[in-house]
């Protein structure tokens, strides 16, 4: 098993330098292993081949993991948050992808300052306005971002997190790209620390570097099949 999970890591992780010389960005990308319904020793054969990036999408199992694994891991929270989970959420992850509501910011900036730290997040925006997903429309980002880095001093904007319609055609994929590239470089012209997009899965993680990402979600191909 660890040779298979050492395997894929190393492919995925070559087809990103590839991705990263064909965008001729100096931009690192930073690989997140999505790791729900995964088992712990999953994780940490994972762990063993290098990686130190790991996604959950439910509060209750990153809880879990984060005391159970490696104390180095970085956790980043990409799931839909669910206010009562989210002391959790805080304790647990450095990295939030999916702030898309002000009342979520409120109540994790809060349980930030009862433990005395910081969390890094990312506003989640649903660029393909699809009614199944969450996230903020696209014209209400600088809005939202000015409101979060004015009121939340224990959350650091650090960019925006979109997950497009991957079954959307090739050229509808490129529109979206282009909207996506757009949004984020007025973000950044008005808040230079927002230089991180989180754009890309396991289909599409070579065009999303392509188009400017920095983080890339990747699950089942890195870690094999889940539970």
């Amino acid at each position: 098993m660890h040779q298979d999970i050492a395997a894929r890591i190393h492919s995925v992780q070559q087809a990103i330098d590839l991705a990263s010389l064909k965008a001729s960005t100096t931009k690192t990308v930073t690989l997140i292993a999505v790791s729900k319904l995964q088992s712990q020793t999953t994780i940490e054969e994972a762990y063993s081949s290098g990686l130190r990036h790991f996604g959950e999408n439910y509060a209750q199992e990153l809880a879990q993991k984060a005391a159970a694994c490696p104390q180095d891991i970085v956790w980043h929270f990409i799931g839909p948050i669910q206010t009562n989970k989210l002391k959790l959420i805080a304790e647990t992850a450095s990295w939030v992808h999916s702030i898309d509501r002000i009342k979520v910011a409120k109540k994790l900036d809060a349980a930030c300052k009862d433990l005395n730290k910081t969390i890094s997040i990312l506003i989640q925006v649903n660029i393909d306005d699809e009614s199944s997903k969450s996230g903020i429309k696209p014209e209400e980002v600088i809005n939202f971002a000015t409101e979060l880095n004015t009121h939340y001093s224990n959350l650091k904007l650090k960019g925006l997190m979109f997950m497009p319609n991957i079954q959307a055609s090739d050229v509808d994929k490129l529109i979206t790209y282009s909207r996506i590239q757009e949004l984020h470089d007025s973000l950044v012209m008005i808040f230079p620390e927002c230089y991180e997009l989180s754009l890309g899965t396991s289909g599409d993680f070579q065009d999303a570097i392509v188009a400017g990402s920095s983080m890339v979600r990747i699950g089942e191909t890195l870690l094999g099949a889940r539970a």
